[in-house]
């Protein structure tokens, strides 16, 4: 048995690593072990403590916990399954060497580290192996390059949400998660209204899981949504690549409207520029019946109520939300109210509606095209973001012109009016907010001096109906006007 000088016998650590665990189950290191401790009883060492590092890297810049716990136990002898599991680069070497102990490998032989010859031939082995491993990196980034390519899955890391295991086959709930987050988004709604949706369903992101975190945070909601995967697009460091072997969870006209929304910098920090959007009926929209501004959601005294700036009214906001709403769904009801508006818009007006739709239906293709264009390799990443951010420009300039000659809050014209009302339980906040706005001018009022018990809805909220048939009829009236004068 190998002793030291005092005559007990020589304590070796055992270090034993591999930097892919494929099945997650330990056998390459167990192995590695197994044979590790063969070889310290051969030596006639006694075995005081085995450390390990599972599925990591040592010629990455990521810690190797198991590796600074080797150095920091103060070992009389290392032994490992091969020296290039122990260090593969030269500063690690150079910390061994520190330790002024000796290392001995199954594969590798014995590393004299105590003698300036041992400690040479330690560097010029660990030059190898760095040389090696670059190498490795450079074919292993080449291999990567052309599978991408060629549209095959990258399959080592977490599964993508959406699909399963192979990274190819479609998991339906979680697709039908993803393209109703789409439908959310180009609806007006905010990120984390898909994430508090996904997250309430329990469509959680796989990545997450393996991290032990609770939720969706907006990046990675924004990273799903945004992500060329989805539209069947193989992507290499951010890079589109070209057409997947996978199938597509999203069609390309809902993938690019998403990313244009998320990615327009008025989404960014800063005041408006922030991208929050309004998650009350009434914030911006109703006004003060005493200073007349508008009122914005807040709490007072435990109860949620809308208020001004200085505080003239507090209304509860389930009494102003259930009048407002009611009185928007009593006018749609009404016979006259969408023939009314439509007849309006179908004026002189529909004529600029109509150019305005076909120009920026034409930009969102050539929007398309560019992404499109790119992914085939047919123009370079610079024109594709050059190009993109002005097109970007000029749809959300049509699309301003657009909403001010309709008027109109969004409407699924197949169903019209009859399924908005039916569906009003169920329809996103953004849309209800444009009907409530577009057909009442809503005041809360102030309670002069009544206890709010005492009060009925009619003494927190009045409302006036903006499109009365009066109006309209005196909105023809000045237009047919206008026509005759041309």
């Amino acid at each position: 048995m190998a002793k030291l000088k005092g005559g007990s016998p020589v304590r070796a650590c055992i270090y034993v690593r591999i930097s892919k665990d494929l099945t997650g189950e330990e056998l390459g290191v167990a192995r590695q072990e197994e044979e590790c401790r063969e070889l310290c009883a051969r030596l006639g060492f006694e075995v005081a403590e085995v450390f390990s590092d599972n599925d990591i890297s040592a010629t990455k810049a990521k810690v190797r916990p198991g590796f600074e716990a080797l150095l920091a136990s103060q070992p009389e002898a290392i032994v490992c399954w091969h020296t290039d599991r122990l260090v593969r680069v030269t500063k690690d070497l150079e910390r061994v060497i520190a330790l002024g102990v000796n290392v001995h490998a199954v594969r590798a032989g014995h590393l004299d580290l105590s003698t300036p010859a041992g400690r040479a031939v330690a560097r010029t082995v660990t030059a190898w192996a760095t040389y090696e491993g670059e190498q490795k990196a450079e074919r292993q980034a080449l291999a990567n390059v052309q599978a991408a390519k060629a549209g095959k899955p990258y399959t080592a890391g977490i599964r993508p949400f959406g699909y399963g295991d192979d990274h190819v086959t479609i998991i339906p709930a979680e697709a039908e998660a993803i393209r109703e987050g789409a439908s959310m988004i180009l609806a007006g709604e905010s990120l984390s209204a898909v994430a508090r949706k996904w997250n309430e369903a329990g469509r959680l992101s796989p990545r997450s899981l393996a991290a032990g975190a609770k939720g969706w945070t907006l990046r990675g909601v924004k990273n799903v949504l945004t992500s060329p995967r989805y539209i069947g697009q193989r992507t290499y460091r951010g890079e589109v690549m070209g057409d997947a072997e996978w199938p597509a969870i999203l069609d390309e006209a809902t993938h690019y409207g998403v990313v244009s929304i998320l990615s327009n910098p008025d989404r960014f920090s800063g005041g408006p520029r922030t991208g929050r959007t309004a998650t009350t009926l009434l914030t911006g929209i109703a006004v003060c019946g005493v200073c007349g501004e508008t009122v914005s959601a807040r709490g007072y005294r435990g109860t949620k109520v809308y208020g001004c700036r200085h505080s003239h009214t507090r209304t509860p906001r389930d009494i102003a939300d259930k009048r407002a709403e009611s009185a928007t769904l009593v006018r749609m009801a009404m016979p006259d109210f969408l023939p009314g508006v439509l007849a309006l818009n179908a004026t002189s007006g529909n004529t600029d509606a109509a150019r305005l739709h076909a120009e920026a239906k034409g930009l969102r293709e050539r929007l398309d095209g560019l992404a499109l264009a790119y992914a085939d390799g047919a123009i370079s990443l610079s024109q594709m973001t050059a190009g993109s951010e002005a097109l970007r420009a000029k749809v959300e300039d049509v699309e301003s012109k657009l909403t001010g000659v309709t008027g109109l809050p969004p409407l699924d014209y197949e169903g019209g009016i009859t399924a908005l009302i039916e569906g009003w339980g169920t329809t996103p906040l953004s849309v209800r907010r444009g009907w409530v706005n577009f057909c009442n001018v809503v005041t809360l009022l102030p309670a002069n001096g009544k206890h709010a018990r005492n009060m009925t809805p009619d003494d927190h909220v009045s409302y006036e109906w903006k499109h009365s048939e009066i109006v309209l009829e005196d909105y023809r009236a000045a237009d047919e006007e206008a026509r005759n004068e041309q």
